[in-house]
């Protein structure tokens, strides 16, 4: 089987628990003789990007059309059997979904966290559970909160694109 692996890699300064998990799998599905490509995006690069750039990132959450149409590309170019979609965040956008769906190719993802019903991920606010999003169209209670980092502003695009993605990681994806 011909599987192509598309997340985001965190910082490398903040250990991911999500990096190590597709490390593993990768090898764990050639060990077994599968054919493995990525297509992967580096959080760290954000740092090497001029000034206009990292201003841009918070667009891309929402929508990276660049990584959509460079990810079609790549799927008509090299046709894999799936895709396995683990983390979009922030480089990659639920745009790669939309990839999938202009090629035809059926999507697997993993949820690592629950960023498709809560913006920063965690259902988690001042130290407690928190589900005030869960089935909201509009997550504001996350932006009121400034629950990502603490901040009304860094919330968001992550709330921006939980609004305008929610269908599509439901219709876009294949298995969970």
């Amino acid at each position: 089987m011909h599987v192509l692996v598309v997340h985001n890699r965190y910082s490398s300064a903040q250990p991911s628990g999500e990096n190590r998990v597709v490390d593993e799998e990768v090898g764990l599905l050639r060990a077994a003789g599968h054919r493995v490509d990525l297509f992967e995006r580096r959080s760290d690069d954000i740092a090497a990007r001029s000034l206009a750039g990292k201003v841009a990132v918070p667009l891309l959450v929402p929508w990276n059309p660049s990584a959509r149409a460079e990810l079609t590309a790549r799927l008509r170019a090299d046709r894999p059997d799936v895709v396995h979609v683990h983390n979009v965040f922030p480089l990659l956008s639920p745009s790669v979904l939309a990839a999938c769906a202009d090629v035809g190719v059926p999507v697997v993802a993993t949820l690592h966290n629950y960023t498709q019903v809560c913006p920063p991920g965690t259902l988690h606010r001042d130290g407690r559970q928190c589900t005030e999003c869960v089935g909201s169209a509009l997550p504001l209670p996350a932006v009121r909160h400034g629950c990502y980092r603490d901040s009304r502003l860094a919330t968001v695009p992550l709330a921006v694109s939980l609004s305008v993605n929610r269908r599509r990681w439901w219709s876009g994806v294949d298995r969970f």
